[in-house]
């Protein structure tokens, strides 16, 4: 093996909660392991069967609120040995274990397999695509294993995401958040601002408006960041088109070295949780 792990040499395994955009798959070295989505008895693969447009769609038209379900160990160790047989190392990024049993899913493949490295990356829609990306980034330079896994536990402990949600019924309807909070998200125009805390989403703030909600993610870039840092980061919309950019602007205008990665977008899995309308951003400190 060689001492430096490139892009030539190491793969990276997501799952489909990863809400990348369009096209990011296609890249050489990435493997997607899909979580699957059920309306009734109709049964789809997250990010292959149908796309986030299909989806929003038939969620909207839809009386039956899907349900989703988790790849097995099978599924995962099957991609391991695919990607094995191409690149020397793997590295697993996944959706918090708090929110998913995923991760343990692809323990449990790991186990059968060396040189696969699975994480629970604490996070989840584009913010784990967005960790992903920071290590290809880190990947194309060439870094030691070392390195690599340092770079992904960093990214773990201090990436952020906050979460401009529509409603919150679809989050109470699939047992994701208690009903009082979803009552109060609902009174007045309130929308809720959720973010991630030890794995868990959480609710961050209450505001009445577009106006307020965007002061708001000033106060949250003021508590995770100074104005000369380095920020990486991405927007991400589920099914919404004018925010996103809206909070890219917002972002490149109070931080002068941010750098604007990709927009995501929310695919059926995440979709199901959060529901339609909702953009977010994800973001970390480098």
């Amino acid at each position: 093996m060689t001492d430096l792990l490139t892009l030539e040499n190491t793969a990276i395994v997501m799952d489909s909660t990863c809400d990348p955009p369009d096209g990011w798959f296609d890249q050489p070295g990435l493997y997607l392991v899909p979580l699957k989505v059920h309306f009734g008895d109709q049964m789809f693969r997250d990010g292959v069967d149908m796309t986030y447009k299909e989806f929003f769609a038939k969620l909207r038209g839809s009386d039956i609120l899907p349900t989703t379900s988790q790849p097995t160990a099978g599924e995962f160790l099957a991609t391991y040995q695919a990607a094995r047989e191409r690149y020397e190392h793997v590295f697993s990024l996944h959706i918090s274990g708090e929110m998913s049993g995923t991760v343990r899913a692809a323990q449990q493949a790991a186990e059968e397999i060396d040189n696969v490295h699975v994480y629970d990356l604490r996070t989840v829609t584009s913010a784990l695509a967005l960790g992903a990306e920071r290590l290809r980034a880190h990947l194309a330079d060439g870094c030691t294993l070392d390195a690599a896994k340092a770079y992904v536990e960093r990214y773990r402990d201090e990436s952020r995401v906050l979460i401009h949600a529509a409603t919150l019924e679809y989050l109470r309807r699939g047992g994701r958040i208690g009903l009082a909070a979803s009552f109060v998200g609902g009174v007045f125009d309130i929308k809720p601002l959720i973010h991630v805390v030890d794995g868990t989403m959480t609710g961050y703030a209450k505001v009445r408006g577009q106006k307020k909600a965007f002061a708001a993610m000033r106060r949250y870039l003021d508590e995770h960041s100074r104005p000369d840092d380095h920020i990486w980061f991405c927007t991400i919309d589920a099914d919404t088109d004018d925010e996103p950019q809206q909070i890219r602007e917002l972002i490149q205008s109070c931080r002068p070295n941010a750098h604007f990665v990709w927009q995501g977008h929310v695919a059926a899995v995440v979709g199901t949780h959060i529901g339609p309308g909702t953009a977010a951003f994800a973001m970390i400190v480098e």
